[in-house]
């Protein structure tokens, strides 16, 4: 386990667990604003790969989001290096039956408690959809100030920042 809240842990995947991913990576609600559809082979890839860079790059990586009662796998979360920018970059996404419970806000707010507490990083960050809105709220609500937008991969993308 990476960190946990009251309702929700954030953990590694393990050998195992490609079947999980694979399902939530091909998740409707999870790929509208992060993946394109992913076939087993590329899934496979991806996971294997996750599962080698862990020892290697911790504390980025993608990780479960799993809800602390019953264990289900309800979504994914992001850490990652920002580019040209001396901080961290979070990500997450949930599957559409877990939205407007105050999951994300939770999962936010304890991710910047967590972070703060490893004092590596000066800054912390995120990017969404410029229509997705609910995150924009969530990210806003947690403290985060709203950058100008950038482009990532030849796509517009809503700036976040935090500063820690």
């Amino acid at each position: 386990m990476i960190f946990e809240t009251e309702r929700l842990y954030v953990a590694k995947w393990k050998a195992g667990d490609l079947k999980v991913l694979y399902g939530l990576f091909n998740d409707p609600a999870i790929k509208e604003f992060i993946l394109p559809t992913l076939t087993i082979k590329e899934t496979k890839y991806i996971f294997e790969q996750q599962l080698i860079d862990y020892d290697k790059d911790f504390p980025f990586g993608r990780y479960f989001i799993v809800k602390n009662s019953g264990n289900d796998f309800i979504g994914l979360f992001l850490l990652r290096e920002k580019n040209n920018k001396p901080g961290v970059e979070i990500g997450y996404s949930l599957k559409k039956e877990h939205w407007n419970k105050g999951y994300a806000t939770e999962l936010v707010k304890q991710s910047i408690y967590w972070l703060t507490e490893q004092q590596k990083f000066s800054g912390i960050y995120a990017v969404t959809e410029l229509n997705n809105i609910k995150s924009q709220h969530v990210l806003l609500k947690c403290g985060f100030n709203q950058e100008e937008n950038v482009m990532e991969d030849g796509k517009e993308m809503s700036l976040f920042s935090m500063m820690v």
